[in-house]
C-alpha cells in the first residue's frame, strides 16, 4: 500500500512540475510495404489534432498533401546526402530550393 501510495505521489508531483506539450508532432516515414494515400495522412493527422510533423524525405505528394493543412513540417535530408551536402554549400542550397523554397508560397507548406 505504501508503495502504491509513494508511486501515485511521484506521478502527482511530476504532473504538477512538467510543463505541457504545447503541440503533438509526429514523425511521418513514406517507406512502407503498404503506404497510406498522403491526403489520409494528413486527414488522420488533422483528426488527431496533430500540429507539428518530420518528413524523412521530401515526397512530393506528401508535401503536396501538407500544403494549406497549417501541419507544420520539419524535413529532414536523406542520410546518405548527409555527406555530400555538408561538403558543398552550393549542393546544399540547391536542395533547398528544389525540396523546401517550392512549397514555401502562401497557402504552401509551413516549414520549419
Amino acid at each position: 500500500m505504501a508503495a502504491n501510495l509513494g508511486a501515485w505521489l511521484c506521478v502527482m508531483a511530476a504532473a504538477v512540475v512538467l510543463p505541457a506539450a504545447d503541440a503533438l508532432g509526429m514523425n511521418w516515414g513514406t517507406q512502407a510495404s503498404h503506404p497510406l494515400p498522403p491526403k489520409a495522412v494528413v486527414q488522420v493527422l488533422r483528426d488527431n489534432g496533430i500540429k507539428k510533423v518530420k518528413l524523412f524525405d521530401t515526397d512530393f505528394a506528401a508535401m503536396s498533401a501538407l500544403a494549406g493543412s497549417g501541419i507544420e513540417v520539419m524535413a529532414a535530408i536523406p542520410n546518405i546526402m548527409l555527406a555530400d551536402l555538408a561538403a558543398d554549400a552550393g549542393k546544399a542550397k540547391d536542395w533547398v530550393k528544389r525540396n523546401v523554397k517550392r512549397y514555401d508560397f502562401d497557402g504552401g507548406v509551413t516549414i520549419k
